[in-house]
Parts: C-alpha cells; structure tokens; sequence
C-alpha cells in the first residue's frame, strides 16, 4: 500500500507539472500564531513548537486510526496520496533551479544573491555572506541551497513516509514550514532548527550514500560526513553533492587551456586561480581551494537529484515485491 501510494502520487505530479493548488499553508500558519498567543508557551519555544505539531499530527493519527478500524488497511490509500502530495515537492524546484541558471547567465548579481536568499530562508543560521560581486561565492552558496532544498522537498518527506507513512511525512512538513515561518535567528527557529536536525540525521546520511551510488563514489567523503554528528543537515549534503558530482580536493586535477577560458557568471576564471576537472556529464567544471564552485557544478547538481530519486523508487519496488 506505502509503494502504491508513493507510484501514485509521484505520477500524479509527473503528469499534473505543478501541484502547487494542494501546499496551502495558511492553516497551519493560523494554528501556530493562537498556540504562540496562549498565556506561558509565547516564552516557552519548545512547548510552542511541541503543541504546534502535535495538534495536526494527532487529528491526522485519529483519523488513521479510525479508517483501519472502520475500512481496514488498504483503504488508507485515501489518505496517504494527499497527503503525500500535500507534503512534497512544495513548487517546482526544477524551474526555481533554471531561474538561478537564467539569472546567472544575464550576469545579474543583485538577482542571485536574492534567489539564494530567498531559497535559503531559515535552513542555515552559519551564513557566510557571499559579495554580490563575488560570482564563485554566489555559485558556493548556490549549490549549498540546491543540495538541501532538493533533498528537503522530495528524498526526506519519502524517507519518513516510507518509515511512518502519512504521519511521518506530515510530521516532517510540518517541522520544516514551523522553521521557516519563524523570525531568522528567533528562539523559535533555533529550537525548531535542532529538531529538525534530529529528524535529518538518518536520512541526510542516506542521501549522502546514495548521490554516493548513482554519482561518484570515488570523491564522495562518506566517512567523514557520514559518521560526522556536528555538521548541519546543509553542510553534509553539500559536502556529498559536491563529491558526488566529482568536485573534490583529492580529484585527480586536469589542466585544459579551454577550461581555464570558462565563463562564470559572464566573467572568465583567472588562469592562476583555476584547475580543472571533469564531472559526471563530462562537463569541465572549475575548482579552487574550498569552498569554490563553478557555474557548472551548478547546473549538474539537478540531473543528480533526479537519478537518486529513480533509484529509490527501483529499490523500492524490488523491495516490495519480495516483501509481498
């Protein structure tokens, strides 16, 4: 039932583009502005946070409950696709990622560093400013929000749907809007952001083994991310997605004449500063000392997402038939 769900639903965006009509969130919004009104839990950010996700969790849970008594099992379909859809995908990030691309190729600096911004919103408070000058910063932090963005809007509502069903996925939502509504760097943030860090822990490490699996694992720093409790949810992924596409420290460098001439934001890399190396594409991607990217890592950082994504649903199903 989990893997019919999860086929339909993944269909249902696939076929319908943008579900966009289904992530109306002002309830939720109206539901934490009365909980953080109530006398004691406005200074209180964890009992805030706590009842805020508790109250639709557990009328989601009851009305669970109720169907399997009432219908039986199978008829949980009902309820797992919307919310499903409800929960993923949150607009359509292939599109949001070609704004960034279009934005970067109409040289507008001003404009990348509002994207990134605005991608970014509260999922990382150790921000290092990027001057709107500074193409190869922009590109930095660029990928830095793809790499969380993306596994936050698919890979880790399907990680906790495949665990707890709709409940899962719609605890992990749920988590994920109660950060970001929030005021940056407010208590509220900060504690929501550490539970969210806990909700992440398994799944980031999965997601870093399989960009590991569908990229290069050669240049993948698993063991230093994978084992690493310390890091933030964003900094593991974008380490793994940046080895995964090929771009590390330790990759075997190449010099081309023709790779040093690339154009990064409508600006050529100095031939001082720039080595070379290919990525999985075989597209000549630029790299410094850390933490500098190309444009080009960039732009294949998507193709990545959507192997990844193929590649769970295969294991899934394999998954599901010797299971049945």
């Amino acid at each position: 039932m989990i893997f019919l769900s999860l086929i339909v639903a993944l269909g249902i965006i696939y076929w319908a583009g943008s579900i966009s009509f289904l992530h109306r969130d002002n309830w939720f919004h109206l539901l934490v502005a009365r909980v953080q009104q109530i006398p004691g839990l406005a200074s209180n950010a964890l009992a805030s946070m706590a009842l805020s996700l508790f109250i639709p969790f557990f009328g989601l849970a009851i009305l669970v409950v109720t169907i399997v008594k009432l219908f039986g099992y199978e008829f949980l379909f009902l309820i797992n696709v919307p919310i499903l859809l409800y929960c993923i995908g949150r607009s359509d990030f292939v599109a949001e990622v070609q704004a960034y691309i279009d934005i970067v190729q109409r040289g507008d600096t001003v404009a990348a560093a509002r994207w990134v911004d605005e991608m970014r919103g509260n999922a990382d408070h150790d921000i290092d400013s990027a001057d709107v000058s500074d193409w190869r910063g922009l590109h930095t932090e660029a990928l830095k929000v793809i790499a969380y963005r993306g596994f936050e809007r698919t890979f880790a509502v399907l990680f906790w749907f495949l665990i707890a069903g709709a409940l899962g996925a719609l605890l992990y939502r749920l988590s994920v809007l109660y950060r970001d509504i929030n005021e940056s760097n407010s208590e509220q943030t900060l504690v929501a952001s550490r539970w969210l860090w806990l909700l992440e822990l398994p799944s980031v490490r999965l997601m870093g083994v399989t960009w590991a699996l569908v990229g290069n694992f050669d240049t993948t720093p698993l063991r230093e991310n994978v084992l690493d409790m310390e890091k933030s949810s964003m900094d593991v992924l974008n380490a793994c997605l940046r080895g995964a596409l090929g771009a590390s420290v330790e990759a075997s460098i190449k010099s081309s004449p023709a790779a040093k001439n690339e154009l990064s934001g409508e600006q050529a890399i100095s031939e001082d500063s720039a080595d070379v190396i290919e990525d999985l594409t075989g597209t000549v991607i630029t790299t410094q000392i850390e933490p500098a990217y190309s444009f080009a890592l960039v732009k294949s950082s998507m193709p990545l997402h959507t192997r990844s994504l193929l590649f769970w649903v295969c294991a899934i199903a394999f998954a599901t038939l010797f299971i049945v």
